[in-house]
């Protein structure tokens, strides 16, 4: 399932691309998978067995064991030989400092995705921008279904990337789109569209080929070292109709989230 729209109705002609990260030959698993470990570590918050890591993100035992001994070489983690555990080790002490000031401690995006999605029942993103695209950085599923972190869909005609485009400038607009190749007959309409996104507070998008509508804001940068945007899909008929009302449930949400600084 796609959770972003990938056609807007506020740029019809727009190319969206999409890139997936098993698509990418740049993607090393090995490397994704320490940061699977990493990240599942910081969900947990206690030392965990080789086979609680291996059963959680659903790696082979054999692929496991070595990757957590390459970590535990390489200084990333320590090993409790008592009790059989795993656990960071002090040489991340910095990373998590610096995580902690640039986002939030006690995870304050995921406390911000859950309630949203308590109070919806939907599906729940947090993107960022990188380049030309957008990419889904974290997100939270209704039950039997599956999210696709690391997904990266155009800036251009999606709903996240118009919420974030309506954070920027007509100026720094503009640039993008002769960077994206957007024709130049669209501009106007396109500055157009945003500027009704910002009275708004939220841009919104069907998803091409399916039922699922998607809607977008962007948070606010207190506290955040980058561009932050947030998303809630649905189908269009639990979208669609009530885009006020959501709206408001997010921008609540985000009135009482406070990062870092806020």
């Amino acid at each position: 399932m796609t959770l972003i729209a990938s056609r807007s109705p506020r740029s019809p002609s727009a190319h969206v691309r999409v890139k997936r990260p098993g698509d990418r030959r740049s993607l090393s698993r090995s490397a994704t998978r320490a940061l699977d470990v990493l990240e599942l570590f910081g969900r947990e918050c206690r030392p965990l067995r080789a086979v609680e890591i291996s059963q959680t993100l659903g790696t082979h035992p054999s692929t496991t064991n070595q990757l957590l001994k390459t970590m535990l070489d390489s200084g990333h983690l320590a090993f409790d030989a008592r009790a059989k555990t795993y656990l960071p080790s002090p040489r991340l002490a910095e990373f998590g400092a610096w995580i902690m000031a640039s986002y939030g401690a006690d995870g304050r995006l995921r406390d911000l995705m859950e309630t949203v999605r308590a109070a919806t029942g939907m599906t729940v993103t947090i993107s960022t921008p990188n380049d030309l695209f957008m990419q889904l950085i974290d997100c939270v599923v209704p039950d039997g279904q599956r999210g696709e972190r690391g997904l990266s869909v155009s800036v251009f005609g999606t709903a996240i990337g118009s919420a974030y485009l309506a954070a920027l400038d007509d100026d720094e607009v503009l640039r993008l789109a002769e960077r994206a190749r957007v024709p130049a007959g669209d501009l106007p309409a396109v500055l157009q569209d945003l500027a009704q996104i910002r009275l708004a507070g939220f841009a919104d998008g069907a998803t091409a080929g399916s039922d699922y509508w998607s809607m977008a804001m962007p948070l606010p940068m207190r506290g955040l070292r980058v561009p932050t945007v947030l998303g809630l899909a649905g189908s269009t008929a639990q979208v669609r109709e009530r885009l006020g009302e959501l709206h408001a449930i997010m921008r609540e949400a985000v009135a009482n989230w406070v990062p870092a600084g806020g």
